[in-house]
């Protein structure tokens, strides 16, 4: 039987993210949360099991997309799901990438998830 994903949200807005949480973890999706770049990358970094990136392109302290190149150097086959209220040119996109514009459907994000996460 296929373990649960593990998803990584980085949202600043934390009515955004934290209905996003709940929803997921509702789905049986293990959930960690940043609400800034800094705290992301630590979770990147120190993470073991790390099945998809759910990233705000906006973020307080950097750009998403930034830390998405980042963490794809890091990680280079981790999905990652960038959101945004603004369009979004994903030149350097991976078949790893997908782009969800804001606001958005929770179930949309479930089937992304579910399509993206390896199956343990």
């Amino acid at each position: 039987m296929p373990s649960s994903p593990t998803v990584l949200i980085v949202e600043d807005d934390f009515l955004i993210r934290s209905c996003l949480i709940e929803y997921l973890e509702e789905s049986d999706v293990t959930v960690l949360e940043a609400e800034n770049c800094a705290t992301a990358r630590d979770l990147i970094r120190n993470t073991p099991t790390l099945d998809v990136l759910i990233m705000d392109v906006s973020l307080p302290d950097g750009s998403g997309t930034e830390l998405g190149q980042e963490s794809r150097a890091l990680r280079p086959e981790l999905p990652i799901i960038y959101t945004t209220g603004h369009g979004l040119d994903l030149s350097c996109a991976t078949r790893f990438d997908r782009v969800m514009s804001k606001p958005y459907q929770l179930d949309a994000i479930l089937s992304m998830v579910q399509e993206l996460a390896p199956t343990h």
